[in-house]
Formats: structure tokens, sequence, C-alpha cells
């Protein structure tokens, strides 16, 4: 089994890391590779360039990854974010050692193994390994403490001074990386207690020493601390004080976020408690949940110590307990919390094998490794089938992501735009056009850096979803991220103007947009209205409605267009055709009222207000 094991990540490790390059550019990578580059900086002017200490918020979060991959960028001048992703690919994998090795600690190398394959084949594991700069490194930060806390405690009351260090540096990797890290000290100081309670003070050899354990545990805490503050401007500036300031804005992030989940759009602010335990019930493989399900079992395995396999729970759950207690803002599923799960997938591999040893017959045993061989075979046939867009994957429980779109968020971290963007240069030949061409996009950042590499004739333009029609442009390229899941749900994604369509399994993750000339009449209305050329406006909405009725973002336009003309039932009539496809319109029950009072149905004023009023509420 050592050597499967071995074997297995080393296959893990060569796919990982040739398969990086295949990964799009996400939400926050642009801003965190800017972060890196000034905190270079910092560190090269010797402190004196300080820009570093403004930068939006991502100051609050430590420099280590960042200037990682800037300064390997420096030396060999490739692709910076190919070189982002095979640099958070090696963390990734890394992840996957250290939890294995974690698991060897308990269970043996059959342990070892199952819980390598676990995290290898749960999508999205898999998936953000490739291109999440915050999460997966901080995932690695934390699994690498808790396997050297227990090899430490393991070995104490002789640790050696290298397990000391290693431990130190672990916790000094995680605060480097997010200074949500510090809770490894005071997990820490409860693995001590653990110990303590169980072993340590019944030991009759005097073996044990009170004042060793307090020095080494004092020196670790301390060592691990100002280890995370190395490569971290901020937590330089005031190292007992800033890093408290940072964990104090991090766990009530202050920007709200609007996203989908569970059939409602809610604030990151506004999540339930059972918002985290929901996202790893539905995203992750059911073979994996099951053994999760099982891993009380293992409390009751007499070849683990039960206050070990105690702690085990202890230091992986306490923080999603903590979360759920403080009411932390959340967003974006479940990423957060990444680092939680490769005790998931420890307690799952632990509870199969701690149930194959129960069993007395063979077959029996040979029945159990079947099922979990069956069981992974689903999550790998999707991963492979789906690439590169893995982190969009969800569970049988939910029906898959076609069960899940529109209920939830998809692809939130825009990794489809670039599979978008050079099928687009491909269909339509863009590597060799002598003409300007323009792409808007609701992704603008990521845009840039893809379409440099097609051809310099190519502009960019940022559009919202719904004004996309605002500019004018050739093709546009939009995710569907902040789309109302009523459009979702019924079909209005993607628009009808579109020539490709990303898609994982059958459901749209990003849409090409070719203009046409309903596209071109929306935005000639829309040039008219601002001209306050009300009729002309009137008839170039008209026009594209009659080319495309699907186009939700005409109606609003036309409505306005006839109320200023002084058409207002008209513009009533077309306002409400608009909310058949979209229910959830804010914006059209707000003229709807003004409409109505103008003609005198103060009823139906009333109604549209009241509409207006709910959909205002939380999670509407």
């Amino acid at each position: 089994l050592k050597r499967i094991t071995q074997v297995s990540l080393a296959l893990m490790a060569v796919v990982m890391l040739w398969v990086s390059k295949d990964f799009g550019i996400t939400g926050d990578e642009v801003t965190q590779n800017t972060y890196g580059q000034k905190v270079f900086d910092y560190f090269a002017s010797f402190g004196a360039d300080t820009s570093a200490l403004q930068f939006k918020n991502v100051y609050f979060y430590g420099g280590f990854y960042d200037l990682l991959c800037v300064t390997v960028n420096k030396i060999f001048h490739l692709d910076e974010f190919n070189t982002r992703h095979f640099i958070n690919a090696i963390f990734g994998f890394l992840g996957i050692v250290f939890s294995s090795l974690l698991a060897k600690r308990f269970g043996g190398w059959g342990a070892a193994l199952l819980t390598a394959w676990f995290l290898f084949l749960s999508p999205r594991f898999f998936g953000e390994s490739m291109n999440n700069p915050k999460d997966i490194p901080f995932a690695l930060g934390m699994v690498m403490s808790f396997y050297f806390m227990f090899r430490f405690l393991d070995a104490f009351p002789k640790p050696t001074w290298k397990d000391a260090l290693w431990l130190a540096l672990s916790i000094g990797f995680a605060i480097g990386i997010r200074v949500g890290g510090l809770i490894l000290i005071p997990l820490f100081f409860v693995g001590l207690a653990f110990y303590y309670w169980f072993d340590w003070r019944k030991r009759t050899d005097g073996v044990f020493s009170w004042k060793a354990m307090i020095i080494r545990a004092g020196l670790i805490a301390l060592g691990g601390y100002l280890a995370g503050l190395i490569f971290w401007p901020y937590g330089l500036q005031a190292p007992f004080s800033n890093p408290f300031k940072a964990l104090g804005e991090m766990s009530q992030f202050s920007t709200g976020i609007r996203m989908l989940y569970d059939d409602a759009h809610i604030m990151s602010s506004d999540v339930p408690w059972y918002y985290i335990p929901k996202w790893i019930w539905i995203t992750s493989p059911i073979i994996i949940l099951l053994g999760l399900v099982l891993s009380p079992v293992t409390l009751f395995n007499k070849k683990y110590s039960f206050h070990k396999i105690a702690l085990l729970f202890f230091v992986f759950f306490f923080p999603l307990l903590y979360i759920i207690y403080k009411k932390s803002p959340l967003y974006d599923g479940w990423r957060h919390l990444l680092f939680i799960y490769p005790g998931i997938c420890i307690l799952s591999a632990l509870a199969f094998t701690t149930v194959a040893e129960w069993l007395k017959q063979q077959y029996a045993r040979y029945a159990v490794y079947a099922l979990v061989v069956i069981g992974l075979v689903f999550p790998a046939k999707w991963i492979l089938a789906n690439h590169p867009n893995q982190i969009v994957y969800f569970n049988e429980f939910q029906g898959g992501v076609d069960g899940a779109f529109g209920y939830y968020e998809t692809d939130y971290y825009m990794n489809s735009i670039k599979q978008a963007t050079f099928k687009l240069a491909e269909i339509e030949d863009l590597y060799h056009t002598k003409d300007t061409v323009v792409i808007a996009t609701n992704c603008i950042e990521p845009m840039y850096h893809y379409v440099a590499k097609i051809n310099p004739k190519i502009k960019c333009e940022y559009v919202r979803y719904y004004q996309r029609y605002d500019k004018k442009w050739d093709y546009c390229i939009l995710f569907s991220r902040f789309v109302d899941k009523n459009l979702l749900q019924n079909g209005f994604f993607p628009p009808s103007n579109s020539i490709y369509t990303v898609m994982a399994d059958h459901t749209p993750l990003t849409a090409v947009l070719k203009s046409n000339a309903a596209s071109e009449n929306a935005y000639n209305g829309f040039t008219a209205m601002g001209k306050q050329d009300f009729a002309n406006a009137v008839l170039f909405y008209q026009k594209a409605l009659q080319e495309d009725p699907r186009n939700e973002t005409v109606y609003n336009y036309l409505g306005l267009a006839l109320a200023n003309s002084g058409r207002l039932k008209e513009a009533i009539d077309v306002i409400n055709r608009g909310l058949a496809q979209n229910p959830a319109n804010g914006e059209a029950y707000q003229m709807l009222a003004q409409l109505y009072q103008a003609v005198g149905d103060m009823q139906n004023a009333q109604m549209a207000n009241y509409k207006l009023q709910q959909l205002m509420q939380p999670n509407n």
C-alpha cells in the first residue's frame, strides 16, 4: 500500500501540474497579482514603497503566495498567470500529500491512499487547486500545521526541536496566506490540553515537565506568529496590532455581495446558519459524504486513541462551528472553508478502513473497497467530461450541475471565460483579423490578458449583463453570475444571439454573442434615448423586440421611451410583458408604480409598490 500510495501521488502531481495551464484567470487573480507586485516593491525598496499598505482591502492578507508568484515570474519571465496556476497546483498537490500523511498517522497506508484519491477526485478541490490563490494555499497551511501538530504532540514529552520548528513554520505559513491562520495557535493549545488530560497527567515515570511544555509551546506560538508576518507588509508595520485589526475585518467582511443560493438571491451578510454545511453536502462526492456520516465509528476503533480522533474532529470542525456561531459573512460557496475539506476526506477514509477492519469475512471487506471504487468512478468521469470547469460540480443529491443551475451559483470565479474567448478567436478567426474588433464583457480584467495573446486589433469594453446593448460591440462574452434566477431557470440564458456557449453537462456557463440586427437596433435605441430622441428610440426598440422578443433588456427602455412620448398605457403594457420574463425586475415595478399613478390607477400603483417592497426584502 505504501508503494501504491507513492505511485498514486506521483501520478497526481504530473496530472495537476500539466493541466494547470488550461484554467482561466479568476475574479480575484488580477488583483492578487498586482498585490504581489506591490509586496515585491515594498521589500525591494526596503519598505520605502508603501503602496502595498493601501491596496484595496487585499493588504489585510499575507503576501507570501503572491510575492512568491511575482518573484518566480521575474526570474523566468513566463506567462504570469500560467505561472501562478502552476504554483497553485503545486500547493494543491502538497495539500493532498500532507492530508495523506496525516491520515497515515491514524490509519496506516490504506487510509493515506484513500485520502489522497478522495481529494484528487473531488472535482471542486481539484478545480480550486488550479487557480484559487487564497483558499488552496491556506488549506495547505492548515493541514500542514495539523500534521506537524500531531507529530509534535505524539512525540511529547521528548519532541525534537525539528518537530517544533516545522510546526512553527507551518503556522507561520498559514498566517502568511490569511490572518485566519491565527486560529492555529489556540487550536494547538487545545491539543496540548487534550494530550495532557488523556495521557500526560497519568504518567508516573516523572518524564513529563510543565516547564518544558510551557516553554516549547510558547516558543512555537510566538515563532509561528512572527513567521507569519515576514512577508506581510501590513503586519510588519505594527506586528502586535495590525494582524488583529485584519482579523476583525476579515471575520466581518465589510463588502456585501449579492449571490444566488437555494433558489434565492441573498446578501453575503445574510447567509443562513446552514449555508456552509449545505454547500458541502451538495458539492462533495457522495461516497465521501457516506464516509463522513460513518466517521463517528472511528471513535470506537481500539486501534486509534480516542482522544486523538476526538482532537482530529475538533481541529477541523471547530472553525466551521465558530463561523456559524459568529454569523460571519460568507460568499462564493464554501471556498473560504476549503481548509476543512481535507479533514472531511481523512475522517471519511478512516471510517471506511475501520469498517473494513471490523468485517471478519474477506469478501465483505472487498465489498467495502468495491463500494469506494465505484463511488469514485462518478466524480472521476465528471472531472474528465467537464474539464476545466470542475469547480461547478454538484453531486447527485442536487441533480448535478443541471439541477443546481438557476438555484445556486455556478462559475462564480469566471474560469470559463478563457474557454469562451479562445473559442471565439478560433470560430471567427480573430487571430488574423486586420480590422479593429470590439469585444464587450462583464469580466473585463481577465479579458485584457486573453485578447493580448490573440490579436492587438482586439479592443475590450466592460458591460453589465443587463446593459449589454448600451455599447457598440462586435462580440460580447458574458458569464451568468448576477443574472436573475428567473431568467436562468426559464431558459433566457444564453441570449438569442449566442454563437457559442461553454457548457458543463447541459448547463451554460459563459455565452459568446455576435452583433446582429436586433442588437444593433437595441444599441441605436439607447443612443437615441441619450439624445432624448424618444420617437426614434421607440422605433429602434420596437424593431429590436420584433427581431428578438427574448431580449429582456429592451422592455424597460422601450417603456421609458413610450412614457416620455406620452404613450403611458403602451408603456405599461410593454413593461408588464418584460415582467412576464423576469418577475423580479425591481426597476420595472418602480416604473409601473409611477405609470399607474400617472394614469390614475391607484390600485395597481399600490400593487406595484408592494411587489417592489417584497423584492427589496432579504432573500428575494
